[in-house]
């Protein structure tokens, strides 16, 4: 008997309206699996969801919407999010997407049930959109999961016996920086493919980890033939170890002070001379301060002069609005979640540590660690998962009885490093692709972005990091960075998600 190809699941493509400020736009949205290869065989299904903006017609005839692409074709922007383990529903709902889901005007989050509302200020005014979840998330599955779906209870317990123990180990093959890299870039060129979009700038945006995988990409999509004309780092993890703090190194203490020191303003816990100072004034302050005072006290460790010590982390509790015991007692590195306890803790309140002006009740005072929700994803969760199931299933019709997974704790658990085998691992960082994909392409134009009040990818290291690059003048004016108020989804913000697209649309819209 001939064997039949494999088939993923059937998706759907429907003709729908964005309005574009008062005038509505038609878009073709088509919402698919596209099937990985390895060495011929299928093993992975990956979900997109794409927009393309039907050309716009005028008395002269009809013209692309937006600008062109060198081939006549609009520009097309890929976009994914981070994690890793966390499926493209933010950026499509809280940014880029047709629909958004509705916060307050300064991110905060409504009662539930999730409401999805038009968005005015989606990046469709100047590049089709391609919503990519990565293997594991959303409704992205392995080709072994997905036979296992497909087989259920009908199956013969031996052979459903083996596929669900085979499943979860196909999956962890995916769940690694190299291989995660390499997926992306088959992606990007099936549904270039697929779409006859060739002629298209094409672009790619990422959130969180999925800035550190626009960084890779910047390298490795020409590398693979796919040119890029335009990235965007949004919230984006660049060096790891410029965030992750240790005893041995000083940067990522430097790196969250200005953060910190903002959030203190914001809340007015600000001692001395920054009482007074706005949000704005204190973080500048902040960063001179962490650069030049804070560090070499880390860096110089017992050997600091025991009054210069006592000056610095005066002024560091002053800065941050925290107790000096409690300062002293860390001796000057202060994690974030330390910070987010103990800022408003005679209040009985918690910052957020994904975004520090926005707080919640610390219903375990007395418990170490961090046992109380994160004020800021506490509620944000269910109302980007009943945002994107309201989306798929109600307005594009999408037929699956597949759970839309927002944040695969499978893929975080297990995610490797597959770049170099042996002891001698270099850090993790993107930095290094981000200089050889520039240099491969000097007309690529990159956006870096961050929100003021993140305590996770905070807006100080990206800066650091690029400061550090040594790029050629030429090149670094290709390099902007842009902060904007809120937190790590910043976009959840009225005016910054209106800010965010107007600096997008000049890097992304060909």
């Amino acid at each position: 008997m001939e064997a039949k190809a494999y088939c993923p699941p059937s998706g759907v493509s429907k003709r729908i309206e964005w309005r574009d400020g008062k005038v509505a736009r038609g878009v073709r949205a088509e919402a698919q699996w596209l099937l990985v290869r390895e060495h011929g065989v299928p093993t992975a299904e990956v979900f997109c969801v794409s927009y393309q903006l039907e050309a716009a017609k005028s008395g002269r005839g009809s013209a692309r919407g937006g600008a062109s692409g060198s081939g006549g074709q609009r520009p097309v922007t890929f976009l994914f999010n981070g994690g890793p383990g966390a499926a493209s529903a933010f950026l499509h709902l809280g940014t880029a997407g047709p629909w958004r889901v509705a916060f307050g005007a300064t991110g905060s989050i409504l009662p539930p049930p999730a409401m999805v509302e038009d968005n005015p200020e989606s990046w469709l005014a100047f590049t089709d959109l391609v919503f990519i979840d990565p293997v594991g998330t959303g409704l992205s599955r392995t080709v072994a999961f997905s036979r296992l779906e497909q087989q259920g209870v009908d199956a013969e317990p031996e052979k459903l016996a083996k596929a669900s123990k085979d499943a979860p180990e196909a999956g962890k093959s995916f769940f690694k920086v190299k291989r995660d890299i390499d997926v992306l870039c088959e992606v990007v060129g099936q549904w270039l493919n697929e779409h006859n979009r060739w002629g298209s700038a094409v672009s790619i945006a990422g959130e969180s980890y999925g800035g550190f995988r626009v960084g890779k990409l910047v390298r490795a999509l020409p590398e693979r033939g796919i040119g890029v004309s335009g990235a965007v780092m949004v919230s984006p993890a660049i060096d790891f170890l410029t965030l992750i703090g240790g005893d041995y190194e000083p940067m990522s203490w430097v790196n969250a002070l200005p953060t910190m020191a903002r959030a203190a303003g914001f809340h007015k816990r600000a001692g001395g001379k920054y009482k007074s100072m706005s949000a704005e004034a204190i973080g500048r302050a902040a960063e001179d301060f962490g650069e030049l005072r804070l560090a070499p006290l880390l860096m110089r460790g017992e050997r600091t002069p025991t009054a210069e010590r006592a000056r610095v982390l005066d002024e560091l509790a002053e800065m941050t609005g925290l107790p000096r015991t409690l300062v002293e007692r860390h001796n000057g590195r202060v994690g974030i979640d330390v910070f987010g306890r103990e800022l408003l803790r005679d209040k009985g309140l918690l910052c957020g540590l994904y975004d520090a002006s926005v707080t919640g009740h610390d219903v375990f005072p007395d418990r170490e660690g961090s046992p109380s929700p994160d004020p800021t994803l506490a509620g944000i969760m269910s109302a980007f998962n009943g945002g994107i199931n309201a989306v798929l299933r109600g307005e594009l019709g999408l037929k699956t009885d597949r759970e839309y997974l927002l944040l695969a704790d499978e893929a975080w658990k297990h995610w490797a490093d597959d770049r170099m085998s042996g002891y001698w691992h270099r850090q993790l960082d993107c930095a290094d692709d981000l200089r050889y994909g520039l240099a491969m392409n000097p007309a690529l134009k990159l956006l870096i972005t961050h929100g003021h009040f993140d305590l996770v990818t905070t807006y100080f290291s990206s800066a650091q990091s690029v400061s550090l690059m040594r790029l050629p003048a030429a090149l670094r004016a290709q390099v902007a960075l842009k902060n904007y108020d809120g937190g790590h989804m910043f976009y959840t913000w009225a005016a910054s998600r209106k800010a965010l697209a107007s600096d997008v649309r000049p890097v992304v819209g060909g």
